[in-house]
């Protein structure tokens, strides 16, 4: 379901201005930490999540746009590969997911509506999807497990690393060994 007035719609090439500010929204600092600058943007690892969107045939994401033409955020998931994998990496298969809800457009339901629109999207493209999240950012490990994301690796920053399985009848699902194990029970 769609918040209303909002048009979410398929994020494009000359989308690539916002897609630096999603990317560094995206990038969650523990309250009790300062952010981090923005100049982290330019680390070879983190700009490989945006740098030259839609030049992959795997780029897939949509941005949540107010009435104004303002956007208020957007979901992006991508291939990375070696020499850049990514902070999730699965394997060449699995894109890597990021989120986020600009602060003045939080709580109005585009979190789920842009994920909702991304996952229907991607099932038709892959077989799984992945993420990572901070370790202290709570809210949002129970709101992935409650779409369906279970935790299958720690990554680096001790991130935790979570996939969702988009086609549960096919043979390609989480590998064994790397699915569950690494959080206890479920973030409140």
């Amino acid at each position: 379901m769609q918040p209303a007035s909002f048009l979410i719609r398929e994020a494009t090439s000359s989308d690539q201005p916002i897609l630096w500010e999603l990317l560094y929204d995206a990038l969650w600092d523990p309250p009790t930490s300062p952010r981090r600058p923005r100049s982290v943007l330019s680390n070879p690892h983190i700009a490989a999540y945006v740098q030259d969107w839609g030049s992959q045939p795997a780029d897939l994401g949509f941005l949540a746009v107010a009435p104004d033409g303002t956007v208020a955020g957007g979901i992006l998931g991508r291939l990375l590969l070696p020499p850049h994998p990514g902070g999730a990496f699965m394997d060449a298969t699995t894109p890597q997911v990021g989120i986020a809800v600009f602060p003045a457009f939080r709580q109005q339901g585009l979190g789920n509506a842009l994920f909702n629109r991304y996952l229907a999207a991607a099932a038709a493209r892959f077989a799984r999807v992945s993420l990572g999240v901070h370790p202290e950012n709570h809210l949002a490990i129970g709101w992935y497990r409650r779409l369906g994301f279970v935790p299958f690796a720690t990554g680096h920053g001790g991130d935790i690393n979570m996939a969702r399985n988009l086609r549960p009848d096919r043979h390609r699902t989480i590998p064994p060994g790397k699915q569950g194990g690494i959080l206890g029970s479920t973030a409140q």
